[in-house]
């Protein structure tokens, strides 16, 4: 089996081990939960084919744990606005190099 798969194996397990850490060591259970969201998030970044979903996730999980933890959910939604920047100027170098690989793949 490859590590990919393995990682997505033992994905839920090590959420529950930091989970039941944080929360024991802490008394931090509330916020923690969010780390749950890793077992769907997981295979998203590991067999990703759309990079671009991959950062618009990350913000979102930057987002969400900042706004509930810390309440400043108005000045951060502006981190949203970084997404068209980022599919101009970053997402057309990422499809073509994908495609490069592929040409260079079947020419082996």
């Amino acid at each position: 089996m490859s590590f990919r798969f393995r990682l997505l194996e033992v994905t839920p397990m090590i959420c529950l081990i930091i989970y039941l850490t944080i929360g024991f060591t802490l008394n931090i259970w509330h916020p923690t939960w969010i780390i749950f969201s890793l077992i769907f998030i997981m295979p998203i970044l590991v067999y990703s084919r759309f990079r671009s979903i991959i950062y618009i996730l990350f913000l979102i999980s930057i987002y969400i744990p900042l706004g509930i933890i810390f309440s400043i959910w108005h000045p951060l939604w502006i981190i949203f606005l970084t997404i068209p920047i980022y599919l101009t100027l970053v997402s057309p170098y990422i499809s073509r190099n994908k495609n490069r690989i592929e040409v260079i793949e079947e020419r082996n």
